[in-house]
C-alpha cells in the first residue's frame, strides 16, 4: 500500500487511506502529531497565525540549493508532503533546549500581547531568514503574510529588524545563534551550479535518471489520490480514471480564494511534475506553468537583465501584490490562471498581467498535443482533461512602455479591488502610439481589454492634452456598462472612474518629465511604493523607588506564548471519544421556520447527530440575565432558532460529526423550509426614521443654553460595524465528568457559561466546572457570544456522553455573530462666530441588531459631550433595532460612539465657519472639568513641532493637484465605566515562600498577570519570578462578572492588594519577633506556628476607582487623489495613564488599541446583501484588518508627566481601550486633504459633506468629487 512520508520536527511521518482529502497539514500537525504551538485562525491563507517552515526537493532543484520556506499549513494538504522536511514553533526553540532569539527577542521587546499569534510570526520570520539574510527594510515589507490585532505591529517590527543584515550591531543578537538549517548555507552541488547560464535551472537532471513514481491512495474519504513526477502520467490516470470530477492541485492555495469543503473525486498532486516548472528562453522567455510565484519572481529578476526582457521587472514589483511569501512559495502560475478560469470574478493579477504584455499559453491536449492560446482566449477555452504546459513571454524593445498598478483596500496582502496594466509602444521621436494593450481586472468577470480604446489611440501623440481628453471619453464610453457590480467589492461608480483616473495616471508615470507639469507631477507616484521604514518613539517616565512597580518589564508569559508553549481553549489534546459541533444557520433574513429536514446531512458516515431547540432541557437561552446586570444584560437571546427567524445566518440547530470538516459540511446539507420570508432593514440610517423601531434610552437635557447664535449648523453623523477579529475564534472544548460537565471555554465570562449551562440543561450549577487559562484575543465578542456556542457544545455532551470539541469558523462568526453597535447622529446646534456651542440638540441612534439586550447605550452616557462644556447639550439616545445579529461589546463600546461624533461635531463646525478646528476645540473645552488636556495639547504641539509642519502641509497642498495632505487633532476624555464582582486568592507555599494568585479576571494580552504579580511582589518585597498566577476557573473563583471595561486589571489589582494587606497584618507579629528576617525564613515561621498562608480579596462596587483618562492625538496623512489610496504619515499621540503599572504593557495597550481604531476608520468594511442581509465580508478575502505596511510611518505615543490616580489605584489609570477613540484623528485628517482636493475641483472648503465610515479607498476617491476632464499633462 502507497504512503506519503515526510518528516515534521526531525522524526519520519507517513501517512495513506487513513487521511481524507480535506486532511491539511495544520489537521495532522496539531490534531494527530499533537503540536499545538502552532495555531490557525482563517484556514485560508489570510492571518498567518499557521505558519510553518519547509523544505521540499522540487523547491532545491529549481534553486541549486537546499531552500527552507514558510508555508501556510492550513492550505497544503497533508498527501502533499511527499518528501518534505517540516519544522513546527516546537522545533527551532523550547525550555528543554533553549529558546531561539527570536522567540527571545520578540517576547523581551514587547512584540507578544495576547500571544496567539506570535508563533507564527516567529515561523514567518525564521522562514524568510532561512531563505535567506534580508534588510531591515525587507523584513518588514516581507512580513505581510502576518496579522496581529493586539499590538499594532510596532513592537513586532523593532523585534525582528534586529535581525537585518544592515541592523546595526546588537550585543544580545548573535547571528551564530539564530539556528536556522545548516544546509542553507552550503549551496549543494548541481550540474550548472556554477554557470549563469539563462537556462540553468529549466532541466535539473536527464530523463534517464527520473523513475516515474506514481503514488496511488485511496483515502478516507473515498477520493482518489495521485502524486506524479512526469506529465503523461497526468493523461494516463485521466483515461483510467476519467475526467468527470477531478482537480490538479500543487499549491492549493486556491482555497483561500473559494472555500472548498468537499473535494473532487480525483485528485492529482502535481507539485512535482519538473516538466511544468523552471524556464528557458528560444525567442520568448518560456515559463513552466507549475512554476511557483515566487521562483517566477526570481526568474524576472534574472531574465531581466536581458534589454528585451527589462519588462519583467515592471511584472515582478507587481508580483510583490500578490498574495504573501508563504503562498507564493508554493501557489503557481497555473493554479492561479485556473482559478480564474473557472470563477471569472476572481481579480487575478497573474492573468491582467500575462494579458497586457500579450503572454500566451501552451495547453497541453495529450501527450505531445500542443496548443498555443492567447489569454484573450483563455477564459472561454475548455479546460476539461487539459494541462497548461508553460506560459511564453514576448521579447519587447525599449519602444515599448509598461505600467501597472492594483489598488487594494490595505497596502499588502489583500486582493485588488481594480487592478489595470498598460502596455504602449511607441515611436521614439513623436511618441505616436504604434501598439498598445490596455487591461483590467475587478471591472467585471469577462471585461480584460479595452478593446475600442486600444485601437483608438494607435497613430496618436500620447502625451498631449488633447489626445488624452479624446481618449478618455472613448474609454468612458467603453466602460460604460462593461463595469458591472460585484459585491462585496466597491460601487460601479467607483470602479468606473478609478479605472480611468488610472489610466491617466499611468500616463502620467510613461510621460518624459518635461512633459508634466509640476503641479501635476505627483499623480505619478504610487503611494504605498515610496512609503518609507516605519519607525516609533515610546516616552514615559518611570520611578525605580516604587519598582516593580512603575517598571516597564516584558510579559512575563511572553517568552512561552513566543514559543507555542502558551496553552489556549483549543490546544487541549484530543480526547477519546470527541465528536465535533457546528451551527447550522437559518438561510432568510426574516420569515418563519416550517420544517426542519436534517436526513442528509445525517445521511453522511460520520455524522453522529442532529439537534434543534426542541432537544433543549431548559431555558432556550445563552445570555444571564440576573438582577445584579440588569442595568447593563436586559433579555434573554435565543440558543437556537425556535420558529421566528430573526437575522440571516441564525443558529438554528447544532450538527455533530466525527471530524471538524464534516461537521461544517453536514451543515450545509440540513434542508429547511420557511414561510412569510421578508426583505430586512440592516441600515442604521433607514430604520431610525421607523419609530417602532426606536427604543427610548435617555435624555439628558442641557443646563445652559446662550443666545449668541451666529449660525445654525446641523447634520448626519452614521458609522457602521466592526468585526472583532480576535485571533482565536469562538472555541470550547467539553467533557462529561462523575460530577457533571467540564468546559474548557474561550470566554471573557465563566461565570455566563456556567449559569447559562446550567439553566439550558436543567442542571446544577456547582455539577458545571469552566475554565480558561488565557485569550487569544476578545475585543467584547467572548464576553456573551461565547455563552452561545459553549452551551452548544454542552448541550452535545449532555445529550451523548461524550467529549465535544466546538470550533466556531472564521466565517460562521462574521456571519452568525454580533459586531460593534452601528449608530447615527442627527444634530442642531446653534454657534457663535468663535465657533462656541451656544445649544445643541444631539440625538443618537444605537443600532442593537434584532434585539435590545446589552444595553451598552449607558457607557456612552458620561462622554456623549466628550471633555467639552457640557451645559448647552441636549443629548438624547435611542436603541434602534435593524434585521442583523444582536450587536455586542467591542472595544469601547458605548463610549467610542459618543466620541467620536462629538469630534465629528467639531470639526463641521470648523469647517461652516471657516476656522481652525483646533481652535474650536478649545474654544468649546471645559477648562474647569477637563484643563489637563489644554496642558497634553501643548504637549503634543511642542514635540510634533506643529507649527512649522502646519505650513509645510499647507504649502503642500498649493503646489501638488494630486496629492494632498491633512493634518488634524482630536481630543479625548474617557470615563471607565462598570459593574465589578471579582474573587482573589492568594495562597504562599510554605517550602520556599513562592506565591499563587488565583483571580477572577482573564488575561487575554493586556497583562493582567503580569501586572497583578508585580503589586504582589512589591507588597512581598520578592521577585517576581517567586509569583505565579493561576488559571481562572469557576471552582476557585465562582460567580465573577466579567473581564470588560479596561478596569479588571485596575480591580484585580486592588484584591490583590487585599490580600497581600491581609497576609502582611498576619505575618506582622512574627516579622516583630524575628526582627529583620527573609522573606522565606517568614513564611517558614508563619507556617510552624499554624497561621494560615491564603487569603482572600472580593472586588465589589464598593472598591469602584473610576478615574477618567485623557488623550491628545495629532495626525499628519496623505492620499493619492486618482486613486484614494493613503498614507499614513506621522501620529502623535499622549495619553494621560497615570503613573503606569507598567509602562511598556501600556504602550503596547495603546498602540494596539489605535491601530484597532485606525482599522475601523479605513480599511475593515463589512458588507452586508441589501436584499436579504447576507455578510459579504465573511473571510480574511474580504474583511480587511491593517497590517505592519499600514500603520503610521512615524508612531510617536508620549504618556501624561506627573499624572497619578488614586492610592487605591497605585497611581495608574485605564488604558485597554480609550486610545481606540483618539484614532478617529486619521479619517478627520483624511477630511482635510479631500477637501483640499475638492476646493481644487472649485468646491468651497466651507461645504460640508457626509463621509459614512469607513474611510475607504472608494469613499476618499469619490469624495474627492475629481472628473476626467481635469485630467491634464500641462
Amino acid at each position: 500500500m502507497d504512503r506519503v512520508t515526510f518528516t515534521l520536527n526531525g522524526v519520519k511521518h507517513s501517512v495513506g487511506n487513513e487521511v481524507s482529502s480535506t486532511t491539511t497539514l495544520l489537521d495532522y500537525i496539531r490534531k494527530v502529531a499533537e503540536l499545538r504551538g502552532t495555531k490557525y485562525m482563517c484556514k485560508e491563507a489570510g492571518c498567518g497565525a499557521c505558519i510553518v517552515s519547509y523544505s521540499r526537493p522540487s523547491d532545491d532543484a529549481a534553486f541549486g540549493r537546499h531552500i527552507v520556506q514558510g508555508v501556510n499549513a492550513c492550505m497544503v494538504s497533508i498527501t502533499s508532503c511527499q518528501d518534505w522536511e517540516i519544522s513546527t514553533i516546537e522545533h527551532i526553540g523550547n525550555r528543554l533546549q533553549g529558546y531561539h532569539p527570536l522567540q527571545v527577542t520578540l517576547a523581551r521587546d514587547n512584540g507578544t500581547q495576547c500571544g496567539y499569534c506570535s508563533p507564527g510570526w516567529v515561523m514567518a520570520m525564521y522562514s524568510l531568514l532561512s531563505t535567506r539574510p534580508r534588510t531591515i527594510f525587507e523584513i518588514e515589507n516581507d512580513l505581510s503574510s502576518n496579522i496581529c490585532r493586539c499590538t499594532g505591529y510596532r513592537p513586532i517590527l523593532d523585534a525582528f529588524k534586529k535581525f537585518g543584515s544592515d541592523a546595526p550591531i546588537n550585543s544580545l543578537i548573535d547571528i551564530e545563534d539564530l539556528k536556522l538549517c545548516d544546509k542553507i548555507i552550503h549551496k549543494k552541488k548541481c550540474p550548472d551550479n556554477n554557470k549563469k547560464d539563462l537556462n540553468e535551472d529549466w532541466y535539473v537532471i536527464t530523463k534517464e535518471e527520473v523513475s516515474s513514481k506514481v503514488i496511488h491512495l485511496k483515502l478516507h474519504d473515498d477520493r482518489i489520490w495521485y502524486r506524479v513526477e512526469m506529465v503523461n502520467d497526468i493523461f494516463n490516470i485521466f483515461m483510467e480514471e476519467g475526467t468527470d470530477s477531478y482537480m490538479l492541485i500543487n499549491g492549493n492555495t486556491g482555497k483561500g480564494v473559494v472555500n472548498i469543503l468537499e473535494y473532487p473525486r480525483l485528485l492529482i498532486d502535481i507539485s512535482n511534475v519538473w516538466e511544468l516548472q523552471g524556464h528557458y528562453i528560444d525567442q520568448n522567455l518560456v515559463i513552466g506553468a507549475g512554476t511557483t510565484l515566487t521562483k517566477v519572481m526570481q526568474i524576472f529578476q534574472d531574465v531581466s537583465e536581458d534589454e528585451y526582457f527589462a519588462y519583467l521587472r515592471v511584472l515582478s514589483e507587481h508580483l510583490e501584490l500578490v498574495a504573501h511569501i508563504p503562498v507564493r512559495n508554493i501557489g503557481t502560475v497555473a493554479g492561479n490562471l485556473m482559478v480564474k478560469h473557472r470563477y471569472p470574478e476572481f481579480q487575478s493579477d497573474i492573468f491582467l498581467l500575462l494579458s497586457t504584455v500579450g503572454a500566451e499559453l501552451t495547453i497541453l491536449h495529450g501527450p505531445g498535443l500542443t496548443e498555443i492560446v492567447p489569454m484573450e482566449h483563455f477564459l472561454q477555452f475548455d479546460m476539461t482533461g487539459k494541462v497548461i504546459l508553460n506560459i511564453l513571454f514576448p521579447p519587447l524593445n525599449n519602444q515599448y512602455k509598461l505600467w501597472t498598478h492594483k489598488i487594494m483596500p490595505r497596502a499588502q496582502n489583500a486582493h485588488a479591488y481594480v487592478n489595470c496594466g498598460f502596455l504602449y509602444k511607441l515611436e521614439s521621436t513623436t511618441n505616436k502610439v504604434l501598439e498598445c494593450r490596455i487591461a483590467y481586472g475587478g471591472l467585471s468577470p469577462f471585461f480584460t481589454r479595452a478593446l475600442l480604446t486600444e485601437s483608438h489611440i494607435v497613430g496618436k501623440s500620447l502625451f498631449l492634452n488633447e489626445t488624452l481628453q479624446e481618449v478618455l471619453s472613448v474609454l468612458d464610453e467603453e466602460l460604460d456598462g462593461a463595469v458591472v457590480p460585484m459585491p462585496p467589492n466597491p460601487s460601479v461608480q467607483y470602479r468606473k472612474q478609478v479605472a480611468l483616473a488610472l489610466f491617466y495616471k499611468g500616463l502620467l508615470a510613461l510621460a518624459p518629465q518635461n512633459l508634466v507639469s509640476p503641479h501635476y507631477v505627483t499623480g505619478a507616484i504610487k503611494e504605498h511604493a515610496t512609503r518609507p521604514l516605519s519607525s516609533g518613539q515610546q516616552e514615559f517616565d518611570t520611578d525605580p523607588k516604587v519598582y516593580p512597580l512603575n517598571k516597564p518589564i516584558p510579559k512575563l508569559e511572553g517568552i512561552i506564548q513566543c514559543a507555542g508553549e502558551a496553552k489556549y481553549t483549543e490546544d487541549i489534546p484530543t480526547l477519546p471519544g470527541e465528536v465535533y459541533a457546528c451551527f447550522v444557520l437559518t438561510t432568510v433574513p426574516r420569515g418563519r421556520i416550517v420544517n426542519i429536514d436534517p436526513s442528509r446531512a445525517l445521511e453522511r458516515p460520520g455524522v453522529i447527530a442532529f439537534y434543534s431547540a426542541k432537544d433543549i432541557p431548559g431555558v432556550n437561552s445563552f445570555i444571564p440575565v440576573v438582577t445584579k446586570y440588569r442595568k447593563l444584560i436586559r433579555e434573554n437571546e435565543e440558543l437556537l432558532c425556535d420558529g421566528d427567524v430573526k437575522y440571516f445566518n441564525q443558529p438554528l440547530g447544532i450538527v455533530v460529526a466525527e471530524t471538524e470538516i464534516l461537521a461544517e459540511l453536514a451543515a450545509t446539507l440540513v434542508h429547511v423550509t420557511y414561510t412569510d420570508v421578508k426583505e430586512p432593514v440592516i441600515d442604521i440610517k433607514v430604520a431610525k426614521r421607523d419609530m417602532s423601531r426606536n427604543i427610548f434610552f435617555v435624555n439628558i437635557p442641557a443646563t445652559k443654553v446662550s443666545p449668541d447664535i451666529h449660525q445654525i449648523i446641523s447634520g448626519e453623523i452614521t458609522i457602521y460595524t466592526q468585526y472583532h477579529f480576535s485571533m482565536e475564534t469562538l472555541c470550547c472544548v467539553s467533557r462529561p465528568t462523575e460530577e457533571g460537565i467540564k468546559t474548557y471555554a474561550s470566554t471573557q465570562w465563566i461565570d455566563a457559561v456556567q449559569d447559562m449551562t446550567s439553566r439550558a440543561l436543567k442542571i446544577d450549577a456547582g455539577r458545571i466546572d469552566v475554565s480558561v487559562r488565557r485569550l487569544g484575543g476578545a475585543y467584547g465578542i467572548k464576553i456573551s457570544r461565547n455563552t452561545q456556542q459553549a452551551v452548544a457544545c454542552n448541550l452535545v455532551v449532555y445529550k451523548l456522553n461524550r467529549p465535544c470539541r466546538f470550533i466556531q469558523s472564521l466565517r460562521t462568526n462574521m456571519r452568525a455573530v454580533g459586531k460593534r453597535l452601528p449608530c447615527s447622529v442627527d444634530f442642531e446646534a446653534g454657534v457663535n462666530k468663535e465657533g462656541v456651542i451656544q445649544f445643541i440638540n444631539f440625538v443618537l441612534y444605537s443600532d442593537n441588531g434584532y434585539i435590545y439586550n446589552e444595553n451598552l447605550s449607558d457607557l456612552g452616557k458620561d462622554v456623549y459631550y466628550n471633555c467639552y462644556d457640557q451645559a448647552p447639550w441636549n443629548y438624547t439616545c435611542f436603541n434602534t433595532l435593524t434585521d442583523t445579529a444582536s450587536n455586542t461589546w467591542c472595544r469601547a463600546p458605548g463610549t467610542l460612539e459618543n466620541i467620536i461624533s462629538a469630534e465629528m461635531v467639531m470639526e463641521q463646525i470648523a469647517y461652516e465657519l471657516g476656522l481652525d478646528p483646533l481652535q474650536v476645540r478649545l474654544a468649546n473645552l471645559d477648562r474647569a472639568k477637563h484643563n489637563a488636556i489644554q496642558e497634553m495639547t501643548d504637549t503634543i504641539m511642542v514635540k510634533s513641532n506643529y507649527k512649522e509642519r502646519r505650513k509645510h502641509v499647507d504649502n503642500f497642498n498649493e503646489e501638488n493637484r494630486w496629492k494632498k495632505r491633512g493634518f488634524r487633532f482630536t481630543l479625548m476624555k474617557w470615563s471607565p465605566y462598570g459593574t465589578f464582582y471579582y474573587e482573589v486568592n492568594l495562597s504562599v507555599f510554605h517550602q520556599d515562600g513562592s506565591v499563587i494568585i488565583s483571580h477572577g479576571g482573564v488575561e487575554m494580552g493586556q497583562g493582567i498577570n503580569t501586572k497583578a504579580i508585580q503589586i504582589c511582589a512589591y507588597y512581598f518585597g520578592i521577585p517576581v519570578d517567586m509569583i505565579q498566577v493561576k488559571r481562572n476557573d469557576t471552582v476557585t473563583t465562582p460567580n465573577g462578572f466579567t473581564t470588560a471595561g479596561s478596569l479588571t486589571s485596575q480591580n484585580i489589582g486592588i484584591g490583590v492588594q487585599k490580600c497581600c494587606e491581609e497576609l502582611l497584618r498576619r505575618l506582622a507579629p512574627i516579622r516583630a519577633r524575628l526582627g529583620n528576617p527573609t522573606w522565606v525564613e517568614l513564611i517558614r515561621a508563619a507556617f510552624d506556628a499554624d497561621l494560615s498562608l491564603q487569603t482572600h480579596g472580593l472586588l465589589n462596587a464598593s472598591d469602584e476607582e473610576n478615574i477618567d483618562v485623557y488623550g491628545v492625538t495629532l495626525a499628519e496623512v496623505e492620499i493619492d487623489v486618482l486613486t484614494g489610496e493613503h498614507e499614513i504619515i506621522r501620529v502623535d499621540l499622549i495619553e494621560d495613564t497615570g503613573r503606569s503599572l507598567n509602562p511598556v504593557i501600556d504602550v503596547g495597550q495603546v498602540e494596539g488599541a489605535f491601530i484597532m481604531g485606525l482599522g475601523y476608520w479605513t480599511c475593515e468594511r463589512m458588507v452586508y446583501d441589501p436584499q436579504t442581509g447576507e455578510v459579504l465580508s465573511d473571510h480574511t478575502w474580504e474583511y480587511h484588518v491593517p497590517q505592519a505596511r499600514d500603520i503610521p510611518q512615524d508612531f510617536r505615543v508620549y504618556f501624561r508627566k506627573g499624572s497619578f490616580s488614586t492610592p487605591r489605584a497605585l497611581g495608574a489609570k485605564v488604558v485597554g481601550e480609550p486610545a481606540t477613540c483618539m484614532a478617529v484623528s486619521v479619517p478627520l485628517a483624511l477630511r482635510e486633504a479631500i477637501t483640499s482636493a475638492r476646493t481644487d475641483s472649485g468646491i468651497p472648503s466651507t461645504v460640508w459633506y457626509e463621509i459614512d465610515g469607513p474611510y475607504s479607498v472608494e469613499n476618499i476617491y469619490l469624495n474627492c468629487a475629481t472628473i476626467k476632464e481635469q485630467f491634464k499633462f500641462y
